[in-house]
């Protein structure tokens, strides 16, 4: 091999070594030692920083209670189970037992995912505007995470927020076994040079879960309250898009939120300065609709006192009558039963005691509402049969009446001094029939208030009707008929036959042609009106009509006949006069 050749063969490997260097991939680089990241560390600790400045500035001197870890505690008893949550001190849970949604499966009444309970206050801190304790964490006093209560036993369940100095807000739980009403209890420690101000509010946040499948009946069902000197202010958000607030001054007892069969009350032990009460509806979708409700207590701050102690107690459960009256503050006023005046006193004095006093031998309500239908048509037996013995001799006048208005037709006041002679000569009142519809008029206005309201009927079922709280629909329409609904409900269709029925029985003291209209419109308007409303209302009036035509069968058999002997003569009627005939020209 000459010189060149192995200087070429040199050369050859030199660029095969310089290629394979090119070609080769780059070496990973080695991790940065902790040295290294020394930065990030001081970017850490800035963002640490930062987050306590908003926190300072947000809450003041209260920011010590704005960090922390949230612990539950549970409290279980024979009729509830409530959640208590150590951020805010507040009630987070609250499950009823007896009660179930319209699926029968438990729910949770609470809808403020902050809890229902807090307080808020105004601080004379320029940076801090106001502070609501449900966003502060307090420290539990009690060991327990888990209290099972039953019968008469009882717990207190205390909260603690330390501030510095001596400063501390404490919210005190008590519970009982057997009831619904526990007790709430505050105590403000060394707040008067924080509070602005002289008073503080004790709130309840947001409304009542909805327990119904129809959401529109229970929304506008859904309400709150302000009960101040003896008189109940009602707030209702009927409107979607508009906030709505009432703010009554002077002594108020108690505030509530209520949907259609639950009612949540915040009571004072002493009476309140005043009262808040804000109300936003969410939509106008029939599957979205909900009523918000919040509902504040104004209570005074003891400003030359070290403690401000505020003493309450809450109710949250059914809207039963006598489980409300029982907490003995008026509360039974949220159940709305129609005019104060007029359908009240019988729905409280009349219906309910008696409902009350069959319910404790009759589980069934659909007996308890045919029993008091008849017990109702007994009552009101003598005024009945004193109508129908009017309302026979008003048909039996009806020829000379009708006599009197041909006469008399152009003579409106004499007409009138002529019936009367005539009603006075037969010993008949026109308004005699009127006496017992006038009656029973705020009775039957009355169950329809109480049937309507009456969680007594919620998921109790009679015949075909599985829930007299609710239509008695055996068939649901894919379309909805103008003014009758998208279903097909049995007790209207009874209701509306008998209706029918019973006005042919009864003694026709009008035109005939005028009462055989009336005998088909007021039917066909009550199919039209009970097809919407409680199966336990429709079943109440089918059994007031089929006793009211037995009571009239029985009335048309026992009342002899009374003839009425006419004394106007039958108008003469003049002969056509006979057209002369022309002479033939």
């Amino acid at each position: 091999m000459d010189r060149n050749t192995l200087i070429g063969f040199a050369l050859i490997g030199l660029i095969l070594i310089i290629w394979f260097q090119l070609l080769s991939p780059p070496k990973p680089t080695p991790p940065p030692k902790p040295r290294d990241i020394a930065i990030d560390t001081t970017l850490v600790s800035d963002t640490l920083k930062v987050a306590k400045i908003d926190t300072a500035q947000k809450f003041g001197e209260f920011s010590v209670g704005a960090r922390g870890t949230e612990e539950l505690i549970v409290v279980e008893t024979d009729i509830f189970t409530a959640t208590l949550s150590s951020k805010g001190a507040t009630l987070k849970s609250f499950i009823q037992k007896k009660y179930l949604d319209y699926e029968r499966k438990p729910f949770d009444l609470i809808t403020a995912k902050d809890g229902a309970l807090s307080l808020m206050f105004e601080t004379r801190d320029a940076k801090v505007s106001q502070i609501n304790t449900n966003e502060l964490h307090f420290a539990p006093k009690i060991q327990e995470k888990k209290i099972t209560l039953t019968g008469e036993q009882s717990a207190t369940i205390p909260f603690e927020l330390a501030l510095q100095g001596d400063k501390k807000i404490r919210i005190i739980y008590t519970f009982s076994g057997d009831r619904y009403k526990f007790n709430y209890q505050t105590e403000l420690i060394g707040m008067t040079d924080v509070v602005r101000g002289s008073d503080y509010q004790v709130i309840w946040n947001g409304g009542l879960a909805h327990s119904e499948k129809d959401k529109v009946d229970e929304s506008n069902r859904s309400h709150a309250h302000a009960y101040f000197g003896g008189s109940l202010e009602k707030l209702d958000a009927d409107k979607t898009g508009q906030e709505f607030k009432l703010q009554p001054s002077g002594k108020t007892k108690w505030v509530s939120v209520q949907s259609k069969y639950f009612l949540a009350a915040l009571i004072g032990d002493e009476q309140s300065e005043g009262a808040v009460l804000l109300g936003k509806r969410s939509s106008d979708n029939p599957k979205e609709l909900f009523e918000d409700y919040t509902a504040a207590l104004k209570q005074k701050l003891l400003l030359n006192q070290s403690i401000t102690r505020g003493t309450f107690s809450v109710y949250l459960g059914p809207l039963d009558y006598e489980i409300v009256k029982s907490v003995g503050v008026d509360l039974e006023k949220a159940l709305d039963f129609g005019w104060e005046w007029v359908t009240r006193p019988f729905a409280e004095y009349v219906i309910i005691p008696i409902f009350s006093l069959l319910e404790k031998f009759i589980s069934n309500y659909g007996l308890i509402i045919i029993i008091f239908a008849l017990f109702i048509k007994l009552v009101t037996y003598p005024f009945t049969a004193a109508s129908t013995n009017s309302m026979k001799k008003m048909s039996a006048l009806q020829p000379q009446i009708q006599a009197l208005q041909t006469k008399y037709a152009d003579d409106p006041v004499k007409l009138q001094n002529e019936l009367g002679k005539v009603y006075k000569e037969a010993g008949v009142n026109p308004l005699g029939g009127c006496l017992p519809v006038v009656l029973q008029m705020p009775l039957l206005f009355s169950m329809f208030y109480v049937i309507g309201s009456s969680i007594q009927l919620r998921q109790h079922g009679f015949l075909w009707a599985d829930d007299l709280s609710v239509v008695d629909a055996v068939v649901t329409l894919p379309f909805a008929i103008p003014l009758y609904g998208a279903h097909i409900a049995v007790f209207p269709i009874l209701l509306a036959a008998t209706q029918v029925l019973q006005m042919k029985l009864t003694p026709q003291t009008g035109p005939a042609e005028q009462q055989k209209i009336f005998m088909y419109v007021l039917p066909a308007m009550m199919l039209l009106f009970f097809n919407t409303m409680p199966a336990g209302l429709g079943l109440y009036y089918l059994m007031f009509n089929i006793f009211s035509i037995v009571q009239q069968f029985y009335i048309n058999l026992t009342t002899p006949k009374t003839p009425v002997k006419s004394t106007v003569p039958e108008p003469v009627k003049s002969e056509p006069k006979k057209k002369k005939a022309k002479a033939v020209q």
